[in-house]
């Protein structure tokens, strides 16, 4: 079979063609260094890319979700610290208040003092961090203790703020007010069963009795307080616990991540050696076609020739 010239000049121009082809999406994959440029290039791995992006994307959430939650935890565990320390000075000047021989002067003093704790933890109470009220339950966004004529009076929720750490698994990371100091519940029960008042009210209590020198009253209400004292000292423990699932699921976190970019990186990043190394030889296989061709474009035809 004979082959005209006007085929071998197809040919060669379509060997050029491709050969430009290759050269073009080498020199774009070493000058971004993604062996994937455009959807073509592997659909199989295309495919890989896009899963991978997915689950990268759903671990970058949950850190933010963890790295939340770490900051509330570690906020309210500061507060509690305060809180804490200021029902240690309360429960000292309670029993100060108990001993006999005290006089008026020293009682009014006393009280006093109690009356500034009681102010100390009202503000811890409505400690806030970035926007969220520590110990205001799920309803994180308002103010959850209001001091007034009857009271301190309790607006949170009774449900501490929920975030997905994990997937399909909220975790409360925060504690209500209502649960912390003792503030009867929507049901009327207390998170602290057999003191019938919440932690303010019962600082109240307290300073009026050492005020007046009421004895009884202050003997049967200082058990109240060190039981309050304990609970707070109980749900800091609590809350350490969930700090440090909260920690651990950082870790995890970051480690699913190291991975999600390994895969990314196998899957999409270029071998810069081999890219280079085939770069090298398809241009002299480019060169070659075009001195083949201009070989070929030289030889006069037959019409030339006379034939």
């Amino acid at each position: 079979m004979r082959i005209s010239g006007d085929g071998y000049l197809a040919d060669m121009q379509r060997s050029l063609t491709t050969a430009e082809t290759a050269l073009r999406r080498l020199s774009q994959q070493i000058s971004s260094g993604r062996r994937l440029t455009r959807p073509s290039d592997d659909p199989l791995a295309v495919g890989q890319v896009i899963g991978a992006r997915s689950d990268l994307a759903a671990v970058l959430n949950r850190q933010d979700a963890l790295a939340r939650g770490i900051m509330l935890t570690g906020s309210a565990d500061a507060a509690l610290d305060e809180i804490s320390a200021a029902l240690r000075n309360a429960l000292d000047l309670v029993v100060g208040a108990g001993q006999p021989g005290g006089t008026e002067a020293i009682r009014s003093a006393t009280a006093a003092s109690l009356r500034s704790l009681r102010e100390r933890i009202l503000d811890q109470a409505n400690a806030s961090a970035q926007g969220d009220y520590l110990f205001g339950g799920r309803l994180s966004r308002a103010q959850p203790c209001a001091d007034g004529p009857g009271g301190v009076s309790y607006a949170g929720d009774s449900r501490g703020l929920e975030l997905w750490v994990a997937p399909a698994r909220p975790m409360e990371v925060t504690i209500p007010g209502d649960r912390l100091f003792n503030f009867a519940d929507a049901d009327g029960a207390r998170a602290v069963a057999g003191v019938d008042t919440d932690l303010f009210a019962l600082l109240d209590t307290l300073a009026d009795a050492i005020a007046a020198g009421d004895a009884g009253t202050v003997a049967a209400r200082a058990n109240d307080l060190q039981r309050l004292y304990d609970h707070v000292i109980q749900q800091r423990g609590v809350l350490g616990a969930r700090t440090q699932r909260l920690q651990d699921g950082q870790d995890a976190a970051r480690d699913a991540e190291l991975v999600c970019r390994d895969l990314l990186s196998r899957v999409e990043d270029v071998d810069l050696a081999a890219a280079l190394a085939e770069l090298e030889l398809r241009q002299l296989n480019y060169q070659a076609a075009l001195a083949a061709t201009a070989k070929l474009a030289a030889l006069p035809t037959l019409f030339e020739l006379d034939w």
